[in-house]
């Protein structure tokens, strides 16, 4: 059972670890499940084999030990080797190859386990049977995978940073597997209960060693979805103070006005353009709250919602982003499409700038659904206004390509303001403004934004998906954009 419930530790745990450097993609996702799948295969056949080699106690137990350190290098790796290397791998491939370095290892240690407890169990039990044995064991095994997966998720995540949850388990195994070798009264075998304390000991000590990113932060702290860290950097020669979510930066202030520090977030105001009375607003996405706060000053009667699936963010926002405490922004601590789909509310203006990980948004906001549930909670002559990452080189522009012409099949008007340029290649911010026009045919003056405006040609468009709920591959769009910024990163250098 604490096999099983280890396991799933490691797993969830795992994605955790990589998101800061890969993001929380479907790369990321599928490379731990997949290494891990492949541990659990191998390692049950080698532990059937090594089980009816040496069918001891002894050899079990020490397999714990040998497991739960395993573990335990998970934490020193995660300080010295991920950081090392990480930065020079893609987001596609990345992946893939630390969670092989990484989570291999421990996973087939503790899959040896089940099948050697099945050999002790039948030597115990034979009038019973092997099936009764495997029954067994696989019941408790899968009650404690159950146990791992909720809890890790329900409780430890929320309560615990994630080189307490590693140091936990793999301090706990070898206490676990050091206490059976005792019980076996060999003392022979009684060398690998010394190393008992020594787990204790490496897990304390790792547990600060993974620390190190908090150092000279502002804050530092697992989030319920990732990790969060707040700096104070130098930005065009002013101090700025910025949100990180894992990797990706969700905002950030001048510290000496208050003013938004990245371009891209001022164009929120070209609401203005379309409805200059507003009174009634949606932010999908709080990050540091930099959006809502200028909300609330700019329009002084106007009500703001909120849809931030991360709880911390809004106190994190009161403490070090200078939000004020105002009865007018109402706070929600919800998924931002299913807040709409929930509300009945009429907005003049949504703004979404919700991103899972720093390669793209999350592909239910970037679908025909979404758009169309998003319009019906718009007021007449509203506007949604969405951020979306990426390129418009040809190998890399059909996030960009996708995503228009998927807005253009709901809104009636919809405009595209790249924050670099029309004509750059270079990874950059398109602002897409879906108009809720209640006069199509005429096309709203966008001022000193038109020289950013980018179209595109519809015979262009239509080599590209529109996307939906059932195919929305947007992170692996993003990836490839990035994949090649990279690579002209590195042939510059």
């Amino acid at each position: 059972m604490l096999a099983g419930m280890a396991v799933l530790i490691v797993e969830i745990t795992a994605t955790r670890m990589l998101a800061p450097f890969f993001g929380n993609s479907i790369f990321t996702i599928s490379s731990v499940i997949g290494i891990v799948l492949a541990a659990l295969g191998l390692g049950y056949y080698l532990g059937g084999s090594l089980a009816d080699r040496r069918p001891s106690a002894v050899w079990f137990f020490s397999l714990i030990v040998i497991a739960g350190f395993s573990v335990l290098l998970l934490q020193f790796l995660n300080a010295v080797l991920l950081p090392g290397i990480a930065y020079k791998l893609s987001l596609i491939n990345g992946p893939l190859i630390v969670s092989l370095l990484m989570f291999f290892l421990p996973a087939l240690f503790l899959a040896m386990l089940s099948p050697f407890a099945i050999t002790l169990l039948h030597a115990r039990e034979a009038g019973r049977g092997v099936g009764h044995a495997s029954g067994l064991v696989f019941f408790w095994s899968t009650l404690g995978s159950i146990a791992g997966s909720l809890g890790t998720g329900f409780l430890l995540i929320p309560h615990w940073g994630i080189g307490s949850i590693i140091a936990g388990t793999g301090s706990g195994l070898v206490l676990l597997g050091g206490a059976g070798l005792l019980a076996t009264r060999k003392p022979q075998k009684i060398l690998p209960v010394g190393f008992v304390f020594l787990g204790l000991l490496s897990g304390i000590a790792l547990r600060h060693a993974g620390s190190s990113d908090g150092r000279g932060a502002v804050f530092a702290a697992d989030g319920l979805y990732e990790r969060i860290v707040i700096r104070d950097i130098p930005y065009r020669g002013r101090s700025a103070r910025i949100l990180l979510q894992d990797r990706n930066v969700s905002g950030g202030l001048f510290l000496d006005d208050g003013s938004m520090a990245f371009d891209y977030t001022r164009y929120f105001d070209l609401y203005r353009l379309f409805t200059p009375e507003l009174k009634t607003a949606l932010a999908i996405g709080g990050g540091a709250y930099t959006v809502p706060r200028s909300i609330l000053h700019d329009s002084p009667r106007a009500i703001v919602d909120v849809a931030e699936i991360d709880p911390s963010l809004y106190a994190l926002a009161l403490r070090y982003f200078d939000l004020p405490e105002d009865a007018r922004l109402r706070n929600h601590v919800i998924d931002g499409r299913r807040f709409l789909h929930d509300t009945q509310e009429r907005y003049d203006l949504i703004f979404s700038d919700a991103y899972r990980s720093f390669i793209s948004a999350p592909p239910q906001f970037a679908t025909l659904e979404f758009f169309r549930l998003a319009r019906s909670r718009l007021k007449e002559n509203g506007v949604l206004i969405a951020n979306f990452y990426g390129s418009l080189a040809p190998e890399s522009r059909a996030t960009i390509y996708s995503v228009f012409r998927t807005m253009r099949a709901i809104f009636p008007q919809v405009y595209v303001i790249a924050t670099v340029g029309p004509a750059s290649e270079d990874l950059q911010n398109f602002i897409f403004v879906g108009h809720n026009a209640s006069n199509p045919g005429r096309r709203v003056d966008l001022g000193r934004a038109a020289a950013l405006e980018w179209r595109a040609a519809d015979a262009l468009l239509d080599a590209y998906p529109l996307l939906t709920d059932d195919f929305a591959p947007v992170e692996y769009y993003a990836a490839n954009a990035i994949r090649r910024y990279d690579a002209i990163s590195r042939r510059a250098r």
